[in-house]
């Protein structure tokens, strides 16, 4: 592992407290080799004759750039600002698939969820803090609506093919004419 770091500006205090609870609690983060973030930066850091300014403030995330066999970090040190934007979502899409996993079991059982995600922050490194709830509320709502929807889409389908295969129209015609033989 290096010393050396790339920067994402503007990651919401969540995330950023989640991430490096995921990737063993220490700050810069080294990543967990093979992991999706690690492969991210493998796939697009570049050379770069001149190291970039970066504004430190308690929105950065630090993570340092893992040693691989091809790019050596002294030389392969920046990441594009799109790649950076890419890293970002893939970060966000990672919580969110945690979130869900981990909160939505206590949905189905009717459960008042303020206090299960307080419980949830705590085990996962985040702060107890009631912005981080309202954020963390707020993506799981999200979520949970979008799930609610494609499900009340799908049994609308379901419904619908029940129908047209059970109209008399489709079971006319499969059925035997025996009235004419008579």
């Amino acid at each position: 592992m290096s010393n050396i770091c790339v920067y994402l500006q503007n990651i919401e205090p969540y995330l950023k407290q989640w991430f490096i609870h995921e990737h063993g609690g220490e700050y810069p983060v080294s990543l967990v080799r093979g992991s999706v973030e690690s492969c991210m930066l493998k796939q697009f850091i570049e050379k770069r004759n001149e190291e970039e300014a970066t504004n430190i403030d308690e929105r950065t995330l630090a993570i340092y750039i893992p040693t691989f066999k091809d790019k050596d970090p002294r030389t392969y040190f920046y990441l594009p600002n799109r790649a950076k934007v890419a890293l970002h979502k893939c970060i966000k899409n990672r919580f969110d698939i945690q979130m869900w996993q981990d909160l939505h079991q206590f949905c189905n059982l009717g459960l008042q969820i303020d206090d299960i995600i307080y419980a949830w922050m705590e085990q996962h490194g985040i702060e107890l803090s009631e912005m981080n709830w309202n954020a963390i509320a707020k993506r799981y709502q999200r979520k949970r609506r979008a799930y609610f929807n494609a499900m009340l889409q799908k049994n609308k389908r379901l419904q619908r093919k029940k129908v047209t295969e059970s109209s008399p129209s489709a079971s006319s015609s499969s059925s035997p004419q025996s009235d004419s033989e008579d």
